[in-house]
């Protein structure tokens, strides 16, 4: 039996997003240069506060499906910070970071650094 050949996807846009924890922003550190990183909007707050959860937004929607790959900046006060992704649209994508064993019980999303690629 002939095997097939495997589809190859392509990076269409990758990158790294920083936290400063100076200013509680985040802001992209690196990477292709065709997307844009914000807070997820709040009905309640007029300008949302970084808490962990921030959207990545193309700057030319895609077209077709898309599947994201993302890494977590881990620090030696969160070993073992996570990253999920979701709400994908042609748009963007959403990132929630947060720490799977709750280093302080109170806090389970947390803000840090992260790092992904969109293949298509």
């Amino acid at each position: 039996m002939a095997q097939k050949a495997a589809a190859v996807g392509t990076v269409t846009h990758h990158g790294m997003v920083i936290f400063d924890f100076d200013t509680g922003s985040y802001a992209p550190g690196s990477g292709s240069g065709d997307w844009k990183v914000r807070p997820i909007p709040w009905p309640i707050f007029p300008s949302p506060p970084s808490l962990g959860q921030v959207l990545i937004e193309f700057d030319v929607p895609i077209t077709g499906p898309y599947t994201v790959i993302i890494s977590a900046g881990r620090t030696p006060d969160c070993p073992m910070l996570s990253a999920n992704w979701g709400n994908l649209s042609a748009n963007g994508f959403e990132v929630v970071l947060f720490d799977p064993v709750a280093t302080l019980s109170y806090r389970t999303v947390r803000n840090g650094n992260f790092s992904f690629a969109v293949i298509q």
